[in-house]
């Protein structure tokens, strides 16, 4: 017996067959006493037949045993199994990844993209990084479906990135990266330093909860980029008393990956014990919220709290990894699908293969970022973000440029700063960098059809009642027309974003 595709079994031993046996000659037949040879010989093939239907039930059994040993071993190592409980199916059912990922498949339309082309992408990527290569026709189409998709997001709103909201965009460069795509050169534009713009503004009316949060984050990790500080602290400022997030288990398994991901960046400004407690309380609570039955509440919740947990490289058995993994594939379709539904399987399936969204950055690609062990930093030649901090480039020319903030009715808002930046530099940007320096200087800007428009600059507000605004100009008092997108100031300028009253 062996056990062949799936976890069937196939027996090579041939069953009787009533003709073949009848052949036999009339004299061999006459021995066979108080039976006729006909009656002999159904005697002999339904004993076959009844010892068949005895032995294939348990064959089977063996057969799915050996598949779920070998799904177990690839996810939790040693960990076994609880044995009695009413509450665990005892059985798995037979390759489930492999399942996802056809069921997947199946689902591409024909410009070979998905309703969500980037997750499927990504989850099709973890569960077998040879999945994408430039032997296969059929992944590089999903690609480049998936660049015309945003490109296509991008042109729609008016070629500014800031504009794509940062979940969807998180998703495009996770999977771009994972597929060997530079996310800071995206036909000319630089999709991670959107994000850290976005992460920078966060909380806003669009952008406002920690699932989104920590996916920015993860996907800047995952492409090689350091993740800056004042990030990680915005993850321990937002995580509640009892180590969650607000949203349950999605929104901490989240931020679980994308802390997983920043501890291994080893990067000298992070500060390690404030990643270790943040980390450490998120997968504490989220122990917490594994039901009896292994499961973390439904598949979706299920699917990504797995991957949290492995991410964590807890010992598999002391959050009970098989028991999650028997249940989780227990609501598998025949189909392959989990609930028939795409979100789902895309977010279940890296967890089937033993894979993790942070293990995006250790998907083996021509460009991946170098890690420097013995010196402990990385070499982002490719990806390295803007950082104010660093030296200027003198192959770049720089502009200095000195912005003002005043208010005629609080007389204690009133703060000047000077920033260098390259030349060309957009003053959302120059207000970007400002904020990041000085608290008093962090703004509020809601998006409108004319671009951004600043209603809220530290603590002042503007005031419709009262008809109290705030006026960007150039000093002493000359107005300027453009918005903050498309303002660009000159070396030397001096910029003031004054809070006055219109008559």
């Amino acid at each position: 017996m062996n056990c062949g595709p799936g976890g069937k079994p196939e027996l090579h031993e041939r069953l009787p067959n009533t003709r073949e046996t009848d052949s036999r000659s009339r004299s061999e037949r006459s021995v066979a006493g108080d039976f006729s040879g006909k009656d002999r010989n159904h005697h002999r093939g339904d004993t076959a037949r009844m010892a068949a239907r005895i032995l294939l039930p348990v064959l089977l059994v063996l057969c799915l045993g050996a598949v779920a040993t070998g799904l177990y071993e690839r996810v939790c190592g040693d960990a076994e199994p609880r044995k009695q409980s009413n509450e665990i199916p005892q059985q798995i059912p037979p390759n489930p990844s492999k399942r996802a990922a056809g069921w997947l498949i199946m689902m591409r339309n024909a410009a070979y993209g998905w309703a969500d082309t980037p997750n499927a992408i990504l989850a099709l990527q973890l569960a077998n990084d040879t999945w994408f290569n430039k032997q296969d026709l059929s992944s590089q189409l999903s690609v480049k479906q998936m660049q015309i998709e945003l490109l296509s997001k991008i042109a729609r709103r008016g070629f500014h990135l800031k504009d794509v909201p940062t979940g969807e965009l998180s998703h495009y460069v996770l999977a771009l990266t994972a597929t060997c795509q530079n996310p800071r050169n995206f036909y000319g534009h630089n999709l991670l330093e959107a994000i850290d713009r976005a992460l920078f503004h966060f909380p806003t009316a669009e952008f406002n909860n920690f699932y989104q949060f920590s996916q920015g984050v993860l996907a800047i990790c995952g492409a090689g980029a350091p993740v800056k500080p004042r990030l990680i602290k915005d993850l321990a400022k937002g995580q509640q008393s009892d180590g969650g997030y607000p949203f349950g288990v999605d929104a901490t398994a989240m931020a679980v990956l994308a802390l997983s991901c920043v501890e291994k960046q080893r990067i000298h400004k992070h500060d390690k014990a404030e990643i270790k407690s943040v980390f450490g309380q998120a997968v504490n609570y989220l122990r917490t919220q594994q039901r009896p039955d292994g499961s973390f509440g439904n598949q979706h919740n299920t699917g990504l709290a797995v991957q949290a947990m492995i991410a964590a490289n807890l010992e598999p058995a002391t959050w009970r990894c098989p028991d999650a993994l028997t249940t989780l594939t227990r609501t598998q379709h025949q189909d392959g699908s989990f609930g028939q539904f795409f979100q789902t399987t895309v977010q279940v399936l890296p967890a089937l293969a033993g894979k993790t969204y942070a293990d995006v950055n250790r998907i083996m690609c021509e460009m991946a970022p170098i890690m420097d062990e013995d010196e402990e930093s990385f070499l982002m030649t490719e990806y390295d973000l803007y950082d104010p901090d660093e030296e200027p480039n003198h192959y770049v020319s720089n502009m200095t440029v000195e912005y003002t903030i005043h208010s005629d009715f609080h007389p204690n808002v009133s703060a000047s700063i000077e920033i260098t930046v390259p030349s060309n530099t957009s003053f959302i940007d120059i207000m970007d960098l400002a904020a990041e320096r000085d608290e008093r200087f962090r703004y509020e800007a809601p998006h409108t059809k004319w671009g951004h428009y600043v209603s809220t600059i530290g603590e002042v507000r503007e005031d419709h009642d009262e008809k109290r605004y705030w006026t960007i100009m150039l000093d002493p008092d000359i107005s300027i027309d453009e918005g903050i997108d498309h303002f660009i100031p000159d070396d030397g300028d001096h910029v003031i974003f004054r809070y006055r009253k219109y008559d």
